[in-house]
């Protein structure tokens, strides 16, 4: 009983959301960093159409994607590049960071209320 206290959807979606913008904001700085490399391709993380998939799952089938469910990188050669075959838009990156920025504060705040609310029935149970 304890264990699905950490393994249901909600923890797990929030989990792997942490994990999905940890390896969003390394991709991004890897990105910031080669803005003059030349040649150098933009990397990103592919998370959230996966995520949708697996949620439509129902069941054990859902646990199981879900526990499976990992970010995954991938090499952008579509977007423009410059002369230097360089496709880094430094704009587009800063937004980018800000945006996972706010992601990982949100999916951060809702499992550390998630935990409180655990804690609370926890040691209010004991009384």
């Amino acid at each position: 009983m304890a264990r699905e206290f950490f393994t249901d959807t909600a923890s797990t979606v929030l989990s792997k959301t942490l994990d999905a913008a940890a390896a969003r904001q390394k991709a991004i700085a890897n990105n910031i960093a080669n803005v003059e490399t030349p040649g150098y391709k933009r990397k990103y993380v592919t998370f959230e159409t996966e995520l949708r998939q697996a949620l439509d799952l129902q069941g054990h089938s859902r646990r199981e994607a879900m526990q499976k469910l990992t970010p995954l990188q991938q090499t952008d050669v579509v977007s423009p590049s410059r002369p230097d075959g360089n496709n880094v838009n430094i704009d587009a990156e800063i937004s980018d960071l800000a945006k996972t920025t706010l992601t990982n504060k949100a999916a951060t705040t809702l499992l550390e209320g998630k935990i409180a609310m655990l804690q609370t029935a926890i040691t209010e149970g004991k009384r």
